[in-house]
């Protein structure tokens, strides 16, 4: 049980240390305005994407 308990932890460890090395490393890419405006617009139409399936669901 020890041996799980450890492996579980390790991989928490791993798992969030990725998620705060990446945007560390990803920051200059994701500050460049090209990128910023692409992020912007994907997220805007993923965004009236949902609002529409809400709008049409019957509910």
């Amino acid at each position: 049980m020890t041996l799980l308990v450890l492996l579980h932890v390790m991989l928490t460890v791993a798992w969030l240390g990725g998620y705060t090395l990446l945007p560390a490393k990803a920051a200059p890419l994701l500050q460049k305005p090209q990128v910023r405006g692409a992020l912007g617009r994907t997220t805007g139409v993923v965004l009236i994407g949902f609002g529409l399936v809400v709008a049409t669901t019957a509910g």
